[in-house]
């Protein structure tokens, strides 16, 4: 199949999901100025996403708390914009027009307890991650899963951010094996392994690190 042309159902498949965006846009459940709304977000995603400037990458990913001027306002939109998609895409699992993405295509995403949701980890910068979190909590904290692009991303955000940090000079704080599987290293050489769920997502650090869904 080729890729689409719609940066919103490409931006979709971040969290997990296809969607099915003629349909969505015929569905009257779902207010059309959300939908346009949610279609311009994805281009400035893509967009941005695209930059190949690591520092300003590395930049736009931080906490806008700590930025000053037009790279701070980029990051709240950012931001925004994955919000905005996420509650999209809350919608479109309702009424059907969004399902869930496995291994071997799509499947009815309207009886699971996962829903679209954006997160990033308490205490640290880097973000906003797409993903799926459920019911259940560790500790309070959220529970996430990713898809495998996400982890990706995730894994060269927290390398950076050491690297920058010089706290564990040419660490990394984990990364995908060839086996599909993700490694993740943590304090006193102990390391996990988390294999892909039954959807080709990877529940990272959802029992070991402090995920919180992004604020309002």
């Amino acid at each position: 199949m080729p890729p689409s042309r719609s940066p919103l159902v490409r931006v979709a498949t971040q969290f997990g999901y296809g969607l099915d965006e003629t349909s969505l846009l015929a569905d009257p459940r779902v207010a059309a100025t959300e939908t346009r709304s949610a279609r311009l977000c994805a281009v400035l995603i893509e967009h941005l996403s695209t930059a190949t400037d690591t520092n300003l990458r590395y930049m736009i990913s931080q906490d806008p708390d700590h930025l000053d001027g037009v790279v701070a306002d980029t990051a709240t939109a950012i931001e925004r914009a994955w919000r905005a998609i996420a509650t999209l895409l809350a919608a479109a699992v309702t009424t059907g027009a969004a399902r869930q993405l496995t291994q071997g295509g799509t499947r009815a995403a309207d009886s699971t307890p996962w829903r679209p949701a954006v997160v990033r980890i308490a205490g640290a910068n880097g973000g906003p991650y797409p993903c799926q979190t459920g019911p259940q909590h560790w500790n309070g904290w959220a529970r996430p899963r990713f898809t495998r692009d996400v982890v990706t991303r995730l894994m060269d955000d927290l390398d950076e951010q050491w690297r920058r940090d010089g706290a564990q000079p040419g660490a990394l704080p984990g990364h995908l094996l060839a086996s599909g599987d993700v490694l993740l290293l943590h304090g006193e050489g102990v390391r996990e392994v988390i294999a892909p769920d039954d959807d080709d997502m990877f529940a990272v650090g959802a029992s070991t690190w402090t995920w919180e869904e992004w604020p309002d």
